[in-house]
């Protein structure tokens, strides 16, 4: 009888833990895929029932989840703006984007895309057709493209505090995908990173008037992307507070492009300012910080350069210069330096490296 009751008693607290680990399971899954949305304080259970309510002036809010569906907006001056952890997997709408928006004046913020993949091999977690876009919190990996703007020089892009990782390739006909595209009057990519751009695609392709790179980390580590940084059609390019690394796949020698594409010259300031940044130059073939055609003006100083490149002696005095890692006393590669030690890391390497 002992022996009965004890496995009865076993046998009863098997089911209830069964129980317990079933309903976990199921809310969870419910979680993982909820895609519970909130239109100016009213609230959908997908982003297809929200749609229709969006509008001009509209505030769109995304409870965390996996949406596998993407969305096509063209109301202005909207904001959509999501909670921890919401997801877009394999949610490209319009053979385009995760999320295609056409009108203007529009805030994405804390957004996640992966696996965004469309025929013409440049799917994005966004795409933008209108003017003035700010993008804050976003992380964009796994796909083909991040961000790809339309041509617009009287808008502008602002990317804060995001991260693009894993993205370019080979698009259809002549052109390649790269992390951003941006075709805007002003482009500015701060507090951001750019990480392992792959099969050829370039971390940021600008046409833009303007371009700003600041307090941000470029990297191509082991990827072989094609540039950290391709402004195409001239304008101003201003590069200042950050940390630019060429790894050893890349396939071009130039870590910055600027104006080679020989477009006609649109703008009336054609500039390059490249100041207080860190290089790392881990490429064993040959390294060429910028090639540039056209510039009015080239001013780069108060660099600091790990590595050795090309045409040094252009840059030697108002740049220092440290032939290796080794000689920087900087940890060998792939350490890669976080933004916020930026300017210790520097005055260190001042004091305590072997400077050419």
């Amino acid at each position: 009888m002992w022996l009965s009751d004890k496995i009865t008693g076993l046998v009863f607290s098997m089911k209830i833990y069964s129980s317990v680990l079933l309903l976990c399971f199921y809310l969870f899954s419910n979680k993982v895929g909820a895609q519970q949305v909130f239109v100016d304080g009213l609230e959908f259970q997908s982003l297809q029932e929200a749609k229709s309510v969006i509008k001009d002036g509209s505030q769109v809010y995304l409870k965390a989840g996996l949406y596998t569906q993407g969305l096509y907006i063209k109301a202005n001056n909207i904001s959509i703006i999501g909670e921890k952890n919401v997801i877009f997997d394999d949610a490209a709408v319009d053979g385009k984007a995760a999320l295609v928006l056409t009108g203007n004046n529009v805030l994405v913020e804390s957004i996640e895309c992966r696996n965004i993949y469309v025929k013409d091999l440049n799917g994005a977690c966004i795409r933008f057709e209108g003017k003035n876009l700010t993008v804050r919190g976003l992380y964009a990996h796994d796909s083909q493209s991040g961000i790809m703007t339309s041509h617009n020089y009287d808008g502008f892009l602002h990317i804060e505090f995001s991260k693009f990782e894993n993205l370019g390739g080979k698009a259809t006909g002549r052109g390649y995908a790269h992390a951003i595209y941006a075709n805007v009057g002003e482009f500015i990519f701060s507090d951001s990173q750019v990480l392992s751009v792959g099969k050829e695609g370039s971390g940021l392709k600008s046409r833009s008037r303007k371009t700003i790179v600041i307090n941000s980390i470029l990297a191509s580590l082991d990827a072989k992307d094609s540039r950290l940084i391709d402004v195409a059609n001239y304008g101003e390019l201003i590069i200042k507070n950050s940390i630019l690394q060429q790894g050893n796949n890349s396939s071009n020698s130039q870590l910055i492009a600027y104006g080679l594409e020989n477009m006609e010259m649109n703008f009336k300031i054609n500039r390059i300012e490249i100041s207080n940044n860190l290089f790392l130059l881990d490429r064993e073939k040959a390294n060429v910080i910028i090639s540039q055609k056209k510039a009015d003006s080239l001013e780069i100083y108060d660099n600091t350069i790990i590595g050795d490149f090309l045409y040094s002696d252009a840059l030697e005095k108002h740049n220092a210069w440290y032939l290796s890692r080794k000689n920087a006393k900087l940890n060998p590669y792939p350490y890669l330096p976080e933004i916020s030690d930026l300017n210790q890391l520097i005055h260190s390497i001042s004091i305590v490296g072997k400077r050419e």
